[in-house]
C-alpha cells in the first residue's frame, strides 16, 4: 500500500515510531523528515503468509510543533485485509496528542482503527490531522498534518539546508538553500 503524508505544519517534522502488526515497511525506510509543505511517501507491504493473516496493518508517529512551540505527536494507521469479503474494509485512524503519548499505546490505536473507516479527522493541542484511503485493488493512504489557525506565526527550527543523506532537506541555523 502506497501512504503518502503531507507536512503543512509550517515546520520540519520528525519520524518517531513506528508499530506493525501485519505487514511491514518496504525496502525504502519511513521518511525520517518532511519539510513543511513537502509530501513523505513510503510503501507498507502485505505478509504473504499465512494467508488468513495476510494484510498490511500498521501505525507511524510523526512529531513536530504546534502553534505554542510544543512537540506534538500525530498517529497515523490503516488496515489493508488480504480478503475483503463481508465487512472487512480498508480503515484508517489518527489521533494527535502531547510528545510522547503513543510510546505504550500501541494496543489502544489498534481498537481505535478497528472502530474506524475511509475517512478519520482528529484535532488535538491545536495539531489537526486527517487521513483517508482509497478503496481499490492498490489502495493509497493520504494524510495531511497541519495546525489549527494555520496561517499564525509561530517558532521555527532554523533554515532549509540539503542533507548528504538521499537529497533530503534537513534544518540547520548555519545554511540556507537559495
Amino acid at each position: 500500500m502506497l501512504c503518502l503524508v503531507y507536512n503543512a505544519t509550517g515546520d520540519m517534522i520528525k519520524f518517531h515510531a513506528n508499530k506493525d502488526w501485519y505487514g511491514h515497511i518496504g525496502e525504502t525506510p519511513y521518511p525520517t523528515e518532511i519539510l513543511n509543505g513537502q509530501w513523505g511517501a513510503f510503501l507498507h507491504v502485505q505478509t504473504t503468509s499465512p494467508l488468513p493473516l495476510a494484510r498490511s496493518n500498521a501505525a507511524v508517529v510523526y512529531r513536530g510543533l504546534n502553534n505554542a512551540g510544543s512537540e506534538c505527536d500525530w498517529l497515523l494507521s490503516w488496515s489493508n485485509p488480504f480478503n475483503r469479503e463481508g465487512n472487512k474494509m480498508m480503515q484508517v485512524y489518527t489521533v494527535v496528542r502531547k510528545a510522547g503519548h503513543f510510546d505504550t499505546a500501541w494496543d489502544e490505536m489498534s481498537k481505535g482503527l478497528e472502530r474506524n473507516h475511509e475517512t478519520t479527522v482528529d484535532t488535538s493541542n491545536g495539531c489537526v490531522s486527517s487521513m483517508t484511503i482509497r478503496n481499490s485493488t492498490s489502495p493509497i493512504v493520504e494524510a495531511i498534518l497541519t495546525l489549527e489557525h494555520a496561517e499564525e506565526a509561530k517558532p521555527t527550527t532554523g533554515h532549509a539546508q540539503v542533507s548528504p543523506t538521499v537529497g533530503a532537506i534537513t534544518t540547520s541555523e548555519h545554511a540556507e538553500v537559495c
